[in-house]
């Protein structure tokens, strides 16, 4: 288990202000569960995650943890109060499992009802349903901006390289596009080159949207293999943020770049930025933009 590390006087201090529980950790897969258990960790507070077999890193062991099946709801809720968890935050990406991994638990049994529920209607719905589930179980949902802020993305260019006029203008359209899909809950993403949209987030998620790009490259580049086009990936309106803010990463670099697009933009505050440093050192190396808008600059 990785130890407690000794801080200066002044975070110390601050640590008053952290809750006496540990903070619970559900954790699906990618780096962020890890990072946001060391940063907790190193403030002072103690973790305990739980970690979804198949999906999360084995490395979640080396904090005081619980491995669950899908569906094991009384092992899950069990584990956090063992653990006197109060607070519980998602973090990483997870995808609906088949029907046929699904353990069937007494807990799972009692709240088929619930469970039935996640069966209908986009993810909007189905998150609101989660919080509202988990809430009731006397646990308090926390969002991974609320206890790490700096992972959030800033507003301003993240980048040696900035948009251009054509990418500004892919930008908004992008903009726009994202707003009405996000009105009728289907996606946080979308692909614009030269004012024309490529390809649309649905259910997919956004790495296989980029993939689908991959194969429209022809519409993503110019006169002399120029790069063109600009991944557009913002929140819904109301989304629940606390667990499903929008992410980018290394990946998304390696997928942007592969895509043969130019760039990616964001919104302030509102975007988490998986391994921020290397997610940005990545980006000058491809030669993609990162930029990270202003609220204002929503209302196109």
């Amino acid at each position: 288990m990785m130890q407690k590390v000794n801080l200066p006087k002044e975070q110390q201090e601050q640590q008053q202000d952290h809750p006496k529980s540990p903070l619970g950790i559900l954790a699906g897969n990618g780096s962020l569960p890890l990072y946001i258990a060391e940063r907790t960790q190193k403030s002072g507070r103690d973790v305990y995650i739980i970690g979804i077999e198949g999906t999360a890193s084995k490395e979640i062991e080396d904090y005081p943890h619980k491995w669950v099946k899908w569906g094991e709801v009384d092992k899950l809720f069990n584990a956090l109060k063992k653990a006197k968890v109060e607070q519980l935050l998602f973090i990483g990406g997870v995808s609906r499992p088949e029907f046929k991994n699904i353990h069937f638990d007494f807990g799972m049994i009692r709240n088929l009802r619930f469970v039935f529920s996640l069966t209908m209607g986009g993810d909007d719905t189905i998150l609101t349903n989660i919080v509202t589930f988990v809430q009731k179980k006397g646990f308090q949902i926390v969002g991974a901006h609320e206890v790490v802020p700096e992972l959030t993305a800033d507003g301003g260019c993240f980048t040696k390289k900035t948009p251009s006029k054509i990418d500004r203008k892919d930008i908004q359209k992008g903009i726009k596009t994202v707003i009405s899909l996000g009105e009728m809950d289907i996606g946080q993403g979308a692909i614009v080159a030269r004012e024309y949209v490529l390809c649309v987030e649905a259910a997919e998620g956004t790495d296989n949207m980029l993939k689908r790009a991959k194969g429209l490259r022809q519409w993503g580049k110019g006169w002399l293999n120029k790069r063109h086009g600009v991944l557009v990936k913002l929140p819904k309106p109301n989304q629940e943020l606390r667990i499903d803010m929008p992410t980018i990463g290394p990946k998304t670099i390696e997928l942007v770049a592969d895509a043969g697009l130019n760039g990616i933009a964001i919104v302030e505050n509102k975007v988490l930025m998986s391994e921020k440093q290397k997610t940005i050192d990545l980006a000058n190396q491809l030669g993609i933009f990162i930029i990270g808008l202003k609220e204002e600059e929503l209302n196109v």
